[in-house]
């Protein structure tokens, strides 16, 4: 590819890495523009949801089991405890297993709670494997030269190398801006953000102490603890001395010259319990909560990701997760336009399928996370405080349970074919999720094969369409060959009951396409097409990917 295909990213967070790690499974070269150094060494978030670590099967064995290797030892993911301090009273607790994952049934993956250093550490060594990938790190963007207009067939981003001051233009075929809540790239292209932000205004704590000898077996995910010296939440990273915590201070407070590592330290100290404790201050960092989304998704050959597109309260950790998945929606849309596999009208379904369901997740989090403090004041006065026993039930059900948010997403735009089906009715849209394969939904997990040799139908997912067709669905298996060869498409093709295929009542179940029809899944895991007929007519599903990709016959 020249230059001008490849695509530059700005940021190298989790999504900006990420996204250079989905373009590579397509065979698409990125270049990386990071102003840091390297990457983080600041934990900031820590639990990478179970939709998530999907995501991360894409990326290799590899890549997934070193991630798996770090989560935090057992124990350490429930329950949340509300104490006057962490060796203190406990006056309350909420028991959640949201962060142990919905289990084998829903998924063939596990969450797991760590620290953002960490992931980014992998997925950095993950990118630089793929030989597809440069890095400029030291580098700053200091203005978009071009990009930001539909008429423009490529970008021109300015950058200042930090080591040598020096400024050049680079140039791409597109730009992923994950830059940040600060981001320049929406700055430059005049997005606003819409929602209430600055509820509160956070120093995000990150120290050494052996606390876990102190609390015995009250080990637990977060402690809220409140005390005339310290509110706010303890948060363990390892199990083994490396914790994080978020302490709420004033406006006027929040500077780094104002909350010094000594007032941290005397914070922490005052949240154990333990005056004299030994706590290393390794580093703090800052940030204020918004429930806030960017009022458009792409500008031009510009697609906006992760706290650039939008920003959520920290109840449910659901900030690095929807932009990490966000980014797995647009990632394979940009690679097939940039390919010419695909029209560019295509680019535009990430607004229609990420936009509204990103503020749908931005109000839930804001009225969970109000929740939830509505709990702890309750449980701090020892009382019902008149408070509504439905807040606290949905508090206590929501905080870590959020299957509907994580896998329930059922898109509606030009990259999906309806087939006049709905999906199932839930409870609540936010917390609960029935598997479904409804065109745009996420595609079901079925263990298929041998009894003692199962493995996932999203196994059989890779970097390209997915055609699943019933046992009697031999036409459908053909036809999917000379899509292929027309369209230039990269299309797997599997027959359910074929050797080593051999299905079960709940594949049938779940996927409804009876004796001979067949399912079209996209390259992000979501269902596109569905029938559950056999072909009347040459060319059937050739005409569903043309749909899907904005490709006119």
């Amino acid at each position: 590819m020249t230059r001008l295909e490849r695509i530059l990213i700005l940021g190298a967070g989790p999504v900006g890495l990420g996204a250079a790690l989905e373009l590579a499974r397509f065979g698409v070269p990125s270049l990386v523009v990071e102003k840091r150094e390297t990457t983080s060494w600041h934990p900031k978030t820590r639990n990478i949801n179970t939709r998530t670590m999907e995501i991360a099967r894409g990326w290799g064995e590899a890549v997934y089991r070193r991630l798996r290797s770090i989560d935090t030892p057992e124990g350490w993911k429930s329950p949340i405890r509300f104490l006057t301090s962490a060796t203190g009273e406990e006056y309350g607790l909420i028991e959640t297993k949201g962060f142990e994952g919905p289990g084998a049934d829903i998924s063939p993956a596990l969450p797991i709670m760590s620290s953002q250093e960490l992931l980014e550490e992998i997925l950095l060594d993950a990118a630089r494997a793929t030989g597809l990938i440069e890095f400029r790190f030291r580098h700053e963007a200091t203005r978009l030269v071009q990009g930001g207009h539909p008429a423009d067939s490529s970008v021109t981003l300015e950058v200042l190398d930090l080591a040598n001051r020096r400024v050049e233009q680079i140039n791409g075929s597109a730009l992923v801006a994950a830059d940040g809540a600060g981001s320049l790239i929406r700055s430059e292209l005049g997005l606003d953000m819409e929602g209430p932000r600055g509820l509160s205004h956070v120093v995000n704590c990150y120290f050494r102490a052996e606390i876990e000898p102190l609390i015995a077996d009250r080990k637990s995910v977060l402690m809220f603890v409140s005390n005339p010296r310290a509110q706010g939440v303890l948060q363990p990273l390892d199990g083994a001395g490396r914790w994080l915590c978020q302490i709420g201070v004033r406006p006027e407070d929040w500077s780094l010259e104002a909350f010094t590592k000594d007032r941290a330290r005397e914070w922490v100290r005052a949240a154990v319990g333990v005056e004299d404790l030994e706590v290393d201050v390794v580093s703090l960092g800052l940030w204020k909560m918004n429930a806030t989304v960017a009022d458009q998704l792409v500008v031009g050959r510009v697609v906006m990701c992760g706290d650039a597109a939008h920003q959520f309260p920290p109840t449910g950790g659901l900030g690095v997760n929807t932009g990490l998945q966000g980014m797995h929606n647009v990632m394979w849309k940009l690679a097939l336009c940039v390919k010419a596999l695909a029209g560019w009208p295509l680019l535009g379904t990430y607004q229609d399928e990420r936009r509204r369901l990103s503020q749908q997740i931005a109000a839930q989090s804001l009225t969970n996370s109000a929740n939830v403090a509505k709990v702890h004041a309750a449980a701090r006065s020892g009382r019902d405080s008149g408070l509504d026993p439905a807040e606290v039930a949905s508090a206590s059900r929501r905080y870590g349970n959020h299957l509907g948010v994580e896998f329930g997403a059922v898109y509606v735009s030009s990259a999906v074919i309806a087939d006049g089906s709905e999906p199932p009715d839930v409870e609540d849209s936010y917390s609960d999720y029935t598997q479904s394969a409804t065109p745009g939904a996420r595609a079901p997990h079925v263990w298929i094969g041998r009894p003692e040799a199962q493995f996932s139908t999203l196994d059989l997912f890779g970097p390209g369409f997915t055609l699943l067709a019933a046992r009697g669905g031999e036409a459908w298996m053909e036809q999917a060959a000379a899509a292929e060869r027309v369209l230039g498409l990269r299309v797997y093709r599997y027959r359910m009951g074929s050797p080593g295929l051999q299905s079960n009542p709940r594949f049938e179940d779940l996927y409804r396409m009876g004796e001979a029809g067949a399912v079209l899944v996209r390259p992000d895991g979501h269902i596109g097409w569905r029938t559950a007929f056999p072909p009347t007519a040459d060319g059937e599903v050739e005409a569903a990917l043309r749909k899907i990709v904005s490709r006119p016959a």
